[in-house]
């Protein structure tokens, strides 16, 4: 028999007033643009990840952040999702790939991507 496991409603009680971020929506789009641009999904894959909303994730975790700011923040967070799902389907060797592929990315952003890499590199480095 399955166990049956109750959360309690976190924000019932919780203490702290709920911010987000005014910018949030506005670049909700050019954030999913953005993302959509490198094909790092099929098309039924992307619709499935243009429905998760990660945008309103970093507007609740980031209120006081500019615009630009805010923006780098939702890139990054649909990076570790991107690592996350393509992580997934694949091996320990090929994940530390991707993994050196993003940290090389994100340690020389001037260095052109090579040809037939791993999606994930291109987007660590813009």
């Amino acid at each position: 028999m399955a166990q049956i496991i109750l959360l309690p409603d976190f924000q019932a009680k919780w203490r702290w007033p709920r911010q987000i971020n005014p910018e949030t929506e506005g670049i909700r789009q050019e954030t999913l643009d953005w993302t959509a641009s490198f094909k790092a999904f099929t098309p039924r894959a992307q619709e499935a990840f243009d429905k998760c909303n990660f945008n309103l994730l970093t507007g609740l975790l980031y209120p006081w952040l500019r615009r630009d700011q805010l923006r780098c923040a939702n890139d990054l967070m649909n990076l570790f999702f991107i690592f996350d799902e393509h992580s997934d389907k694949s091996g320990p060797s090929e994940v530390w790939d991707q993994v050196g592929v993003i940290i090389d990315a994100l340690r020389n952003p001037d260095k052109p991507r090579p040809e037939g890499e791993w999606v994930g590199g291109e987007i660590a480095r813009q």
